[in-house]
């Protein structure tokens, strides 16, 4: 068949309208196969398949209908080798395409095209001895590699950490004679070419070549802790290198034959291939055999030269049903890709088993099927034959796998697998059955909790069995992994494990040990601390009940917050100072009024300092008028050994002074209480803090308390108070203390006269009933009050005059001092007098000058016109103006109304003159209205005066316009 004779035939070979052979139109046979590929190729592209094949239609016309030898995948690129000595660079992505001529003289000169990992180098071996370089990141040119001359390369390990788009870095080349060479191309020339290791046996090539470094010590990952694992292989044999840290170094330490594992066959190539995750470390390998596939996982740990990191190593023979060689192979994470010269087998490497065929039928369009390739880049699979290039797609491999582990019986790996809930449902319930069928019965309990079997069935289970732990851990589990909004499900499963572990209890009590009873009793605490929410209280405190477990049902009722039964219970059994550590617990401030009355009579130190404490917290927590019942039930005997302090003063004086209490029961009840106590300070004190003029303290009822109480004292403080003057000092002088008495006489203010009396009292009390003269005397010294001739009647008749001489005379000599300040004062106003009389005098002949034209500054008419007030500042005004606006803005309702009385007065009195004659008097008078009424009317300028700084403080007025009157005018042009 002729490839060339159609102008533009594309090599699909999953399209039934693809040009036939005149043999192929006649063949009935041909046209059947045809049908068969079209039917397969269209259950390939499915979404249910795993795997497909989609051809990417290459052009063999374009290219001189020429064969593809070799092929090679980066990223978006293929490098496509033919049997004419070129190599196509295909970009998939633009469908550009370039060539790269590697020999025109010779065909079928290229043996096998090598990629590096990051797609940046090409290293193109021939078949007759020459090798050619491309650096692919800078230029598509292909160059000699002179130091290779002679050696066909089979195999390339490249360096994945040292290179980049201008070197390789250093190399491992595999050649057909069984050499492992090293080298470095840099800027397209090799560096060196230097042999590193031979087998020593020219037909043995070295047809796969990877490496892999062994994790970093903890040392540090230096060049000079580098480790290598090298593995070569050949047609029938695999080596295993471990060394460093360089490759020299490496394989000097295998100067003779190293061991290997031989499998004998009759294939006269192979492949190797490392599986390793995307930026990871190998994991596997697989080795193309002719007796199979032989396959393995690496372990890395600290092997050296001689040791083997392979284990798991296995063999799989191919399937007797296929016939012929494998071409190639290829490995994934959990499948092998065999290629032979009819189809693509797929194997699963859990099951060994093939997973997916395809059948290549149609080789009289495409070809012989040459290889297999994968992108290390993408990860993509590519299948190639003669004239056709096919891509593996693989849609979620993994996604059978859950079930292949399963079989396996590896369910955790299986559950890692798992998409969906259903998958991971039949996972879970296959593991717990199978557990349940080996008797590990709290295993298979754990696994049913987290299925969907049948509540029901799985406790009938246990049950019939008698298995009460398996029972309670199904429980448990199951009470894990139920939802939040189950509730009755939740009370019913919490009810029952509850009543398992009070049984469990009681049993392991009486025949177990004290560490076992004490294991179970935490984690039924731990469990009743988690699902304390879920509980029915009334049930379970009657279950908890009916084992006689009371240390639980307090610990239960302590996590429900059902402080008032814990406290009940250790009030009943008089255990007072429990019952206050559950009080001092407890956030809810009715149970400190429910049971402080009885812990206040029995425990009350205790009671105070729960009270206290718990104010220090919240202020507002407990109201102190509440608490007064408990206090009238404290009795001070009932005080521990050791504490003398009255309890209820001391929370009422905490109450007052700390949480500025102002009830007046609290106040109240604190006054009687101090009241009540024989020293007499304590209330004086509070009084001296609280108990003054706006305090807080009712002073009435304060002053009856004390009366009844006899304090005497604070009874003088209370009426001082009250402003009882007058009483407080009698009181102070009935229980005969002079100095209160005197500091409450000069407590008065605002009068003279009652401070005097009281003064005078004081002195009287003391020159009466103390007989002391000399003590009556020194008052006067003390207040400005009294002098000597106030006291002198209070002395008696026949006292000797020396007692006060001196006092006598003090007061004759104060008396002359003031009269000469008298005298001073009367000289000085009387020549104020005559000052001020002669600026009246000059004032009469004060004038000033008015011009023509000026304006009244209210009107704007000329002031001239009318009569004119004139100040100082030479500012004029209209009378009537003037009056007008001070009447309006300035004056007050008591002079407006004295302005209106004046001109009323001047009215009358000037026309009473005009019908009498003698009118001097009246004129007199009429003058000293108008001065009056001028100093009013006219005391200052209103514009520069104070009546324009007053002024200030008034607001703008609402006028018509509104706020555009104060608008500027426009600026002219």
């Amino acid at each position: 068949m002729d490839l060339l004779d159609d102008d533009e035939y594309l090599y699909n070979p999953y399209d039934t309208a693809a040009v036939k052979s005149e043999d192929e139109v006649e063949d009935d046979d041909a046209t059947d196969i045809t049908e068969t590929e079209s039917q397969n190729a269209l259950q390939t592209h499915t979404a249910s398949q795993i795997f497909s094949l989609t051809n990417v239609s290459w052009k063999a016309k374009q290219h001189g209908g020429a064969r593809i030898k070799h092929m090679a995948a980066t990223g978006p690129a293929l490098f496509v080798a033919t049997d004419r000595g070129k190599v196509v660079r295909w970009h998939l992505g633009t469908g550009d395409e370039h060539e790269m001529i590697i020999d025109k003289g010779r065909n079928d000169v290229i043996f096998k095209l090598h990629v590096d990992p990051q797609g940046q180098h090409l290293i193109i071996g021939g078949n007759q001895g020459e090798n050619w370089y491309v650096a692919i990141a800078r230029s598509l040119k292909p160059r000699l590699i002179a130091m290779a001359r002679g050696a066909r390369i089979e195999s390339v390990s490249w360096d994945r950490d040292g290179g980049d788009d201008s070197t390789t870095g250093v190399i491992m080349i595999g050649t057909s004679t069984g050499t492992i060479c090293k080298t470095c191309i840099v800027d397209g020339k090799e560096k060196f070419w230097k042999e590193i290791f031979s087998l020593q046996d020219a037909a043995q090539p070295i047809c796969g070549l990877q490496y892999e470094l062994f994790p970093p010590s903890g040392k540090g990952y230096m060049d000079m802790s580098k480790k290598y694992f090298v593995m070569a292989a050949t047609p029938t044999r695999y080596y295993e290198f471990i060394g460093g840290p360089t490759y020299d170094a490496l394989f000097a330490q295998y100067s003779s034959a190293p061991a290997f594992i031989e499998l004998p066959g009759d294939l006269d190539y192979s492949e190797l291939h490392f599986f390793r995750k995307e930026n990871g470390r190998a994991s596997s390998f697989v080795w193309l055999t002719g007796p199979g596939i032989y396959s393995g996982s690496f372990s890395f740990g600290s092997q050296n030269a001689g040791d083997s990191i392979i284990h798991d190593y296995k063999l799989i023979p191919y399937s007797n049903a296929v016939h012929g060689s494998p071409l190639s192979l290829l490995s994934t994470e959990f499948h092998w890709f065999l290629l032979f010269p009819d189809r693509l087998q797929v194997i699963n490497q859990l099951t060994q088993e093939v997973a997916w065929e395809h059948m290549f039928t149609s080789r009289n369009i495409y070809g012989d099927m040459r290889g297999m390739m994968q992108d290390p880049i993408t990860g993509k699979l590519w299948v190639y034959a003669d004239f056709m290039i096919n891509e593996v797609v693989i849609t979620n491999e993994d996604q059978n796998v859950w079930r292949c582990y399963l079989a396996k019986g590896q369910y955790d790996t299986a559950l890692q697998y798992c998409k969906d809930l259903s998958q991971r449902e039949k996972v879970l319930t296959a593991q717990a059955d199978h557990f349940f069928s080996e008797k590990q019965w709290e295993l298979a309990a754990s696994m049913y909790a987290k299925t969907k079997r049948s509540f029901e069935e799985i406790t009938l289970k246990f049950i019939t069995l008698n298995e009460k732990d398996a029972l309670k851990r199904y429980l448990s589990d199951k009470l894990d992994n139920m939802r939040a909004t189950d509730k009755a499900q939740l009370t019913m499963i919490c009810t029952w494990l509850c009543e398992m572990y009070l049984d469990k209890l009681n049993s392991v009590k009486d025949t177990g040990s004290e560490a076992q009873y004490g294991y179970i009793l935490d984690e039924f605490r731990h469990f009743l601390q988690d699902n304390v929410a879920n509980f029915d209280p009334e049930t379970t405190y009657q279950l908890i009940l009916n084992h006689g477990r009371m240390d639980v049902m307090l610990y239960y009722a302590e996590l429900n917050g059902d402080h008032d039964r814990v406290i009940s219970h250790h009030v009943q059994r008089r255990e007072w100072t429990k019952a206050l550590d559950v009080l001092a617990k407890c956030p809810d401030a009715s149970l400190y009024y429910v049971h402080s009355p009885t812990l206040m009579q029995h425990a009350p130190v205790g009671t105070t300092n729960a009270w206290i404490n718990a104010t220090r917290q919240s202020k507002k927590f407990l109201d102190p008028r509440k608490l007064v019942p408990a206090l009238m039930r404290y009795n001070i005997a009932n005080n521990p050994p050791g504490h003398k302090a009255n309890q209820a003063l001391r929370f009422l004086q905490h109450c007052v002074k700390n949480l500025d209490s102002r009830d007046a029961v609290v106040l109240n009840y604190l006054v009687t209480l101090l009241c009540q106590q024989d020293d007499e300070k304590a209330m004086l004190a509070f009084l001296a803090d609280y108990g003054g003029a706006g305090g807080r303290i009712d002073l009435q009822y304060a002053l009856r308390a004390c009366q009844q109480s006899d304090k005497k004292e604070a009874c003088v403080h209370i009426l001082a108070s009250l402003h009882q003057y007058e009483q407080a000092v009698d009181l102070a002088l009935e229980i005969r203390d002079i100095e209160l008495a005197k500091l409450n006489a000069d407590k008065v203010e605002d009068d003279d006269d009652l401070r005097k009396r009281l003064w005078l009292r004081i002195a009287r009390y003391v020159i009466e009933e103390e007989k002391d003269v000399r003590k009556a005397i020194a008052f006067i010294g003390q207040t400005e009050h009294l002098k000597v001739e106030d006291i002198l009647p209070f002395f008696p008749d026949f006292a000797l005059i020396d007692d006060f001489k001196e006092a006598i005379c003090t007061s004759l000599e104060e008396y002359h001092e003031q009269i000469e300040e008298l005298k001073q004062g009367m000289e000085e106003a009387t020549r104020s007098a005559e000052l001020i009389r002669k600026d009246i005098t000059d004032l009469r002949g004060r004038f000033g000058f008015v011009r023509s034209s000026q304006k009244c500054g209210f009107c704007r008419q000329p002031v001239l016109a009318a009569g004119l007030y004139l100040f100082p500042c030479q500012h004029g005004f209209h009378i009537s103006c003037q009056e007008q606006w001070m009447l309006q803005e300035h004056l007050g309702h008591a002079d407006k109304k004295r302005v209106r009385e004046l001109k009323a007065a001047i009215v009358a009195e000037e026309a009473k003159g005009a019908h009498n004659s003698a009118a001097d008097g009246t004129q007199a008078g009429v003058d000293r209205m108008r001065v009056e009424l001028d100093d009013i009317l006219a005391s200052d300028c209103p514009l520069c005066g104070n009546p324009a700084i007053d002024m200030t403080a008034k607001p703008l007025p609402d006028l018509p316009q509104g706020p555009a009157f104060w608008d500027l005018p426009p600026l002219r042009q």
